[in-house]
C-alpha cells in the first residue's frame, strides 16, 4: 500500500519545489509546524523516494555536448532483464517502460560522439534488444521541476480527514 501523503507533506514539497535550498527554519514559518517536524517529514519524504533534493545543473553549459533519446524495441518477454541491465549503466539519466513502441525509453548526456557510441554498444550488447532509434535533442526549451502535487491528493486527504473527525463525535 502506497503511503499518504497529508496537507503538510504537500506543502513542503510545493516549498522545495520552488526552492530546493530553503531552510527547514523557513520550510517551518512557512508550515506552521515546528522545525523537528520539517525535518522528520523531509527524511520520511526522501527514504520513501517521494522528493530527491539535488542541484539540477544545466548539462549542455556544464560541457556535455550530445544530449540524445534513445528509443529501445525489445523482446518483452525479457523486460525485466533488460531494465536491470540497464540500471547499471550510469551514463543514462532517465529509463522508462512505455505503453508502446519504443517499449523503453532512455536519456543521456555526454560529452562527446565517441562516449554516445560507447554506450550505445553496451546497449546493443544486452540480450533481448532487437532495434535502437537515437534523436538528439537540438535544444532544451523548457526543463522545469516545480509540477506541483496531484490535486486528488489533498481532496482525498481532507475527505480522510473529515472521516476520523466524525469517529470522533
Amino acid at each position: 500500500m502506497r503511503e499518504r501523503l497529508d496537507r503538510t507533506d504537500l506543502k513542503i514539497i510545493g516549498l522545495l519545489q520552488k526552492d530546493g535550498r530553503m531552510p527547514s527554519s523557513e520550510i517551518s514559518k512557512k508550515t506552521g509546524v515546528s522545525e523537528a517536524t520539517v525535518r522528520y517529514r523531509l527524511k520520511k519524504l526522501i527514504d520513501g523516494e517521494f522528493i530527491q533534493i539535488v542541484a539540477a545543473g544545466n548539462p549542455i553549459k556544464l560541457g556535455f555536448g550530445i544530449a540524445a533519446n534513445i528509443g529501445l524495441y525489445i523482446d518483452r518477454l525479457q523486460i525485466d532483464d533488460i531494465i536491470e541491465a540497464l540500471k547499471k549503466l550510469e551514463r543514462l539519466s532517465y529509463i522508462a517502460q512505455m505503453t508502446s513502441d519504443p517499449t523503453i525509453e532512455l536519456e543521456t548526456f555526454v560529452e562527446s560522439i565517441e562516449d554516445l557510441h560507447q554506450l550505445l554498444s553496451k546497449i546493443e550488447n544486452i540480450k533481448g534488444i532487437q532495434r535502437i532509434e537515437t534523436t538528439f535533442i537540438r535544444r532544451i526549451i523548457r526543463e522545469r521541476y516545480d509540477w506541483g502535487t496531484p490535486a486528488h491528493i489533498s481532496v482525498f486527504e481532507e475527505n480522510a480527514n473529515r472521516t476520523d473527525n466524525r469517529k470522533g463525535e
